[in-house]
């Protein structure tokens, strides 16, 4: 299956912010709570909630920082 190219930021932003948030995460709960039984539904419950609060942060401000990256970038 193909996306169409004018998704290709969204699907590209998608993915970071799940392999990011699943990384910080992973390390965040195994620190703060040990690898315990509990480790894995803590962890997934702890990686929902940081993707949630991630993935519109990064819509919205990528437009930004492109535009303002953007401005001190030469071509």
């Amino acid at each position: 299956m193909k996306i169409a190219k004018k998704y290709e930021m969204y699907v590209t932003l998608t993915t970071m912010v799940l392999i990011m948030t699943c990384v910080v995460t992973f390390v965040s709960v195994g620190v703060n709570f040990g690898f315990n039984p509990g480790f894995v539904a803590k962890w997934m419950k702890m990686w929902a909630l940081g993707f949630s609060v991630a993935i519109p942060v990064v819509l919205v401000l990528m437009p930004i920082i492109k535009r303002n990256v953007a401005k001190i970038v030469r071509e």
